[in-house]
């Protein structure tokens, strides 16, 4: 209804352009008896990016009033800052399907190898245990497929870790026990998918692994002042912290979905005595907690 070129000007200028039909001519396109005598055209903004822009009409013989301009620039603003927040929500969605992919790569391959060699070892003497972990293997798996999503319940989290720890109390036989203690009405809050698999497999790898006699590695929640804390722990105390120029991504990465998810305190902690325990611990905010304890009473 308006020319391209006025558009063109609004976009390319990031001003606003008024053809009062007078001063500056307007033109309708439609046809030479239409009723619209002047135009208004303000630019959508994203960010510093001007991506488009809202176009206003009046009558002809009757100008835009002071208040009408107004409220087109107020309409124009608003609908900017919901185009600049649909950017943002997209590209947070994208950074969260980059960060459980790059979570997933980092756990497959390593957990691939190991169960593939410990599959193979156990199929000559045990062909039943064999097809069990091949079993567990595959749902490990298929769960690794589904989570390609923002949340899990706990309950989910829990089966995707105990179907890697069939595989890997199988690679360790008697030097690896489980503890398990996660109190019932938990169970069904969500929480940011792949957020106790890391943790899991990092106190295997920086535990367990490095003590000859094994260890244990208890996964339990405990009541706190701030709400329910859950906890990783090994019996072990050998983790070491990352070197400064080598920061622990896959901890990062939990850290920051845990926080944007729960909030700032529910940031992961680790806590260490050498020999003695390596305790991961992130805390379930109370507000969320006592909901799903109303909702199970």
């Amino acid at each position: 209804m308006i020319s391209s070129q006025a558009t063109k000007d609004a976009i390319a200028m990031d001003k606003i352009i008024y053809h009062d039909g007078s001063e500056n001519p307007y033109q309708c396109s439609i046809s030479p008896d239409c009723k619209l005598g002047s135009a208004l055209i303000i630019p959508l903004r994203s960010g510093d990016e001007v991506v488009g822009t809202i176009k206003l009409y009046e009558r002809k013989h009757k100008l835009f009033s002071t208040i009408n301009m107004s409220m087109a620039e107020g309409i124009a603003q608003l609908l900017s800052s919901q185009i600049l927040f649909s950017g943002y929500l997209q590209q947070k969605s994208l950074l969260t399907q980059s960060e459980i992919k790059l979570l997933q790569a980092q756990i497959n391959p390593h957990f691939l190898f190991n169960a593939l060699n410990t599959i193979s070892a156990v199929i000559r003497r045990n062909p039943d245990k064999a097809r069990e972990l091949i079993q567990n293997l595959s749902q490990f798996f298929r769960s690794n497929l589904k989570q390609n999503i923002n949340t899990v319940t706990l309950r989910e989290e829990l089966a995707h870790v105990n179907a890697y720890l069939s595989i890997e109390k199988a690679r360790f036989t008697d030097r690896l026990n489980v503890v398990i203690d996660i109190q019932d009405h938990l169970l069904d809050i969500a929480l940011p998918s792949f957020t106790l698999q890391p943790l899991v497999e990092n106190a295997i790898k920086h535990g367990i692994s490095q003590s000859l006699e094994g260890g244990e590695i208890r996964i339990f929640s405990e009541e706190t002042e701030n709400g329910f804390a859950i906890v990783v722990e090994d019996n072990a105390g050998t983790y070491q912290p990352p070197n400064p120029d080598h920061q622990g991504l896959g901890m990062e990465i939990v850290t920051k979905r845990l926080e944007n998810h729960f909030g700032r305190d529910a940031s992961l902690k680790i806590d260490m005595q050498p020999n003695q325990f390596t305790r991961m611990t992130f805390i379930i905010p109370s507000v969320i907690a006592h909901k799903s304890i109303e909702a199970t009473c």
